[in-house]
């Protein structure tokens, strides 16, 4: 199956935006540089040829009118659950809403109140820390342990910040963003223990679960707890299509799943996004899943360019190991720079663009993520630039 790239001109595509504004003499390119643009968890690809054709079909049909929730979407759903995760999901779990973080919105609302902690592994997503700050809670972070090049939950810490009554919700991502861990069965039993120990609800993104590369095991939440838990599922970054906000949500705790949907209700979620409907009747199939493996491969093989070339070529420059998904998380802190000095190296010198780790709180100062479901000559060329200007700064071994 081959890999197309998507043209993000004339779209409105907020990266082909951003890239245009950089390319028209925003950003100055050096020697004989190009602009590499690897920034935001987007993939460079095409969404896969079965959902293209159906939403072909679809646009062509020209009614663009309420969706609901039916058998053909529940079947859709149970069925992509089952293969993807071992989970047997009843039709009244699914709850359809409009994106994760939407759904993290509602769920702050529906089980915390002002002042209550929401506990989160560090380093975290950005949107995650704003969701729950913006509705007056306290974001209690639990820095993950990184030794020797790879990241494990702290839970003594964890189990100290779980105990602390005013601490109501506990907010894990897996495979987790931006580090790329996913984590273990065991790990998950343990979170969801304290979780439960503590009278916590826990909110699990699981957005990028159908993405764990091989040699890993993906485990999803709902096969470990069902008592106060939510899991969010969705065709955002899987299949690409970050830009339509629509998620669906697995709630098996049915106290839950009606504490949540009467909050649910004062938001007014509306109906469903017909695109999506159609996007997810087509993605959740044997094509669709078989698409899935072939980004996978991508990822891996370009996970793996980077990695020996970096041993090879810039030994102080260790990307951490990609488990899920596709964002590799680079640990640049043996160049010795501060945050803003690494932002300027990476963008003025390499003339690469990706996020710098400090975005993701002090956990992430020193480190920097990629966005690598792009295809290889483009991986190429970010290597070759970025080892001009690790050679242009001093540094060799």
């Amino acid at each position: 199956m081959m890999m197309e790239i998507a043209n993000r001109d004339h779209i409105g595509n907020m990266k082909g935006l951003d890239q245009k504004e950089l390319s028209s003499g925003v950003m100055k390119l050096l020697d004989d540089n190009k602009l590499i643009y690897l920034s935001g968890a987007e993939m460079d690809l095409k969404t896969a040829p079965v959902i293209r054709k159906c939403l072909s079909a679809f646009a062509e049909n020209g009614l663009y009118g309420y969706t609901v929730q039916d058998k053909r979407y529940n079947k859709a759903v149970k069925s992509w659950m089952a293969r993807t995760r071992s989970a047997n999901i009843k039709e009244e779990e699914i709850v359809v809403t409009t994106g994760t973080i939407s759904a993290v919105n509602t769920a702050v609302k529906a089980f915390t109140s002002p002042g209550d902690g929401v506990v989160l592994q560090a380093p975290s997503y950005y949107r995650f820390d704003r969701a729950i700050r913006n509705h007056g809670r306290k974001v209690i972070y639990n820095p993950m342990i990184y030794e020797n090049g790879n990241y494990r939950i702290d839970f003594k810490h964890l189990e100290r910040c779980c105990s602390v009554p005013e601490n109501r919700m506990l907010l894990i991502c897996s495979p987790h963003n931006p580090t790329g861990r996913v984590f273990t069965k065991a790990e998950l039993e343990r979170m969801a223990d304290l979780a439960l120990k503590n009278n916590m609800i826990i909110f699990c993104d699981e957005i990028f679960g159908e993405l764990v590369l091989d040699g890993y095991a993906f485990y999803s939440l709902l096969n470990v707890s069902e008592k106060g838990s939510i899991v969010s599922t969705s065709l955002g970054k899987s299949f690409n299509f970050t830009g339509v906000n629509q998620a669906n949500l697995l709630i098996r705790d049915q106290d839950v799943r009606q504490k949540f949907k009467e909050q649910q209700k004062k938001d007014h979620i509306g109906s469903i996004d017909p695109f999506f409907y159609n996007a997810l009747c087509a993605a959740y199939t044997e094509e669709g899943y078989l698409w899935t493996r072939e980004i996978c491969s991508l990822v891996k093989r370009n996970e793996t360019l980077i990695r020996d070339f970096c041993v090879k070529e810039m030994p102080r420059i260790m990307p951490v190991p990609l488990q899920g998904g596709f964002i590799l998380w680079m640990d640049m802190r043996g160049l010795g720079l501060e945050d803003e000095e690494l932002k300027q190296f990476m963008e003025q010198q390499a003339n690469v663009i990706g996020d710098p780790g400090s975005e993701y709180g002090n956990c992430g100062k020193g480190f920097y993520r990629l966005q690598i479901a792009a295809p290889e000559e483009k991986i190429r060329q970010m290597l070759k630039q970025l080892e001009k200007a690790y050679r242009r700064g001093g540094w060799k071994g």
